[in-house]
């Protein structure tokens, strides 16, 4: 809900430069501010300093503040997930049917997120786009094999959304990403499993 508020601003805030009247456009702007979570990051550090172990796997520690401090944040155990958001995916995605799937698929998408950001004004040249759409196509396959009474289910929703760009220097990042792909043509991809970093029809099994 976030990034679409931001994006609905940035639009009236330039209709209101090509003459779209303020007046009309202030009362929907202020609107936008006051929703709830659009602005106010969690900033509750969460550490406890004991080894969190979730399915056999060991947790980074909380990075906390730290973890906000520069675009790309902490990844200590160098697994290309920033370490405040692999927990977050690990405590969300956990006991219940085909949790570990989603984990995967989550996961999945925290890496495209970390590459994205790295040069989001060239990502249609560096291609760093290609990783992000391949983590889509890998949620399709999933739905369709798993959710088909439910294809519009949503593993990476707002509130993840709100976990991923968690900062303003990332969501200014996202937008610069969004914009690099602009006027640029898109092949349709296969959603296969192939386009899965792992083979999620092994887990949970």
């Amino acid at each position: 809900m976030w990034i679409s508020a931001i994006l609905i601003l940035r639009n009236l805030m330039s209709n209101a430069k090509k003459g779209m009247s303020m007046q009309k456009a202030l009362p929907i702007i202020i609107f936008l501010l006051s929703l709830s979570g659009c602005w106010n990051y969690d900033t509750k550090d969460t550490s406890t300093g004991e080894v969190e172990i979730i399915d056999g796997h060991t947790l980074p520690p909380d990075p906390g503040e730290a973890g906000k401090e520069t675009l790309l944040g902490i990844d200590s155990n160098n697994d290309g997930v920033r370490d405040d958001l692999e927990r977050y995916i690990y405590h969300r995605f956990n006991g219940y049917e085909h949790a570990a799937k989603e984990r995967a698929i989550a996961l999945q998408y925290g890496r495209a997120v970390q590459e994205i950001l790295v040069d989001p004004e060239h990502a249609w040249e560096n291609k760093t786009f290609e990783s992000m759409h391949k983590s889509g196509s890998c949620k399709f396959y999933y739905t369709k094999k798993y959710k088909p009474e439910n294809i519009a289910y949503k593993i990476y929703d707002a509130d993840f959304k709100d976990r991923a760009f968690n900062t303003d220097v990332r969501v200014d990042a996202y937008f610069k990403y969004q914009e690099s792909l602009g006027g640029h043509t898109f092949t349709a991809g296969s959603s296969t499993l192939d386009k899965c970093d792992v083979d999620i029809d092994q887990l949970d099994e």
